[in-house]
């Protein structure tokens, strides 16, 4: 679990502005001991802002995750909270009331550490951009440099490269018992993909055309809750922040409990359920705190100069946020608009609840899979959506990248 989410604080902090330059240096990189004196010699609260948004994100994120505790932690006879839940809903007396207490123990815990964060950070506010224009060269580790590059890369092969490589090698093996040999190596679980009448095909199709939308509706919200609170700061912004990161207090099997009762009524003269837009409004419910605590902290770093100074030249709030803070905080938009696409791309629970029949997720696909035995065609499934995401995620940055420069 740790190797699964420790990528939602450094996407949190890694968008770093263009503001940390030596200001004597004519553009230079601080040197990274300055850089270190200079966080420490920070306010505690104002060190926390940056990464108190991925930290948050990420604690809950833990106690909400349902994969993991249901494939490993069963068998080794740790029961967590949201399994607990899941169990209380597919067994048969289903137990509503049981769900719906361990439902709300989950989220007072999420609740609470929302409260601490917000206690920890306040108002406060870390100005490293003042609108001076600047290219961010880094800073140089020196000696420390080849230790950091040996520390990431052992973080990135246990997190990625050891999971990745068991997954395609279990991929084309033809039987497990067979283990790793030459003779052993087949692409039938591939091929198979291919001949279940489209099924697994649709089934990716589904799965990346909801992340896509996901990101893309969620950014645009979270943009805008952001700054509404951060910048505008409305009347009851603090009712908005609430509002905006309450999905990340909810585990995903009571969010899609709840949009079960609550659709699924008569009254209603059209309803989204049983349909996918029953499953976009899920993933968006789910994973709108994303862009808003990512925005969030980039907004912080914002002098609080810039957009008054726009106003004074005639712009309005719309044309300060399009072409002043849209561009400033972009990196974090993007970072969390890739989050949310890799998550919404790979989410189980809510797409177990709320599939419409007939249809299947990736996610899905691949659990019903490992249900019925077939390991190879669940693997196979699961490094083509690897291969695929990692391509479209890698595509974007590299277009991202060549905006920049050009």
């Amino acid at each position: 679990m740790t190797f699964n989410i420790f990528p939602v604080v450094y996407f949190a902090v890694s968008p770093q502005p263009a503001g940390e330059r030596d200001p004597a240096g004519g553009g230079r990189p601080r040197p990274w001991r300055q850089r270190l004196a200079r966080l420490l010699a920070r306010d505690a609260t104002d060190a926390l802002s940056g990464a108190g948004g991925g930290m948050l994100l990420a604690f809950t994120l833990a106690i909400e995750e349902f994969g993991v505790p249901a494939a490993l932690g069963s068998r080794a006879g740790v029961v967590m909270l949201t399994v607990g839940i899941e169990k209380k809903l597919a067994d048969w007396p289903v137990d509503l009331p049981g769900a719906a207490l361990l439902s709300l123990l989950l989220m007072a815990v999420a609740l609470f550490a929302w409260w601490l964060q917000r206690r920890l950070v306040g108002e406060k506010e870390v100005t490293s951009v003042t609108g001076k224009p600047g290219e961010n060269h880094g800073a140089s580790l020196g000696w420390m440099m080849l230790p950091a590059v040996l520390a990431m890369a052992a973080v990135g092969g246990l997190a990625v490269g050891v999971p990745a490589v068991s997954m395609m090698l279990t991929s084309v093996m033809g039987t497990l018992s067979g283990g790793v040999s030459v003779e052993n190596v087949t692409l039938r679980h591939f091929a198979a993909l291919f001949d279940q009448q489209g099924d697994a095909l649709s089934a990716l199709g589904t799965s990346l055309s909801l992340a896509l939308g996901s990101a893309l509706i969620v950014g645009a919200l979270g943009l805008l809750a952001a700054w509404l609170v951060m910048v505008q700061k409305i009347k009851g912004r603090g009712m908005v922040d609430a509002l905006s990161l309450m999905p990340a207090a909810l585990p995903g099997v009571v969010v899609g409990v709840g949009l079960i009762l609550l659709w699924n009524q008569p009254f209603w003269p059209r309803s989204p359920y049983n349909t996918l837009w029953m499953l976009l409004l899920s993933y968006c419910c789910l994973l709108l705190p994303w862009p808003v605590r990512y925005v969030g902290s980039a907004l912080r770093q914002l002098g609080p100069n810039l957009e008054p100074a726009a106003r004074v030249h005639g712009a309005s709030p719309l044309q300060a946020l399009r072409l002043i803070v849209l561009p400033l905080v972009f990196p974090a938009l993007l970072a969390a608009m890739l989050m949310v696409f890799a998550v919404a791309s790979r989410e189980l629970v809510t797409s177990l609840l709320l599939s419409p029949a007939g249809t299947q997720t990736v996610a899905v696909f691949i659990w019903r899979q490992f249900e019925q035995g077939s390991v190879g065609q669940g693997m196979a499934m699961a490094s083509l959506t690897l291969l695929t995401g990692l391509v479209l995620m890698l595509t974007a940055l590299a277009l991202m990248q060549r905006r920049t420069c050009g």
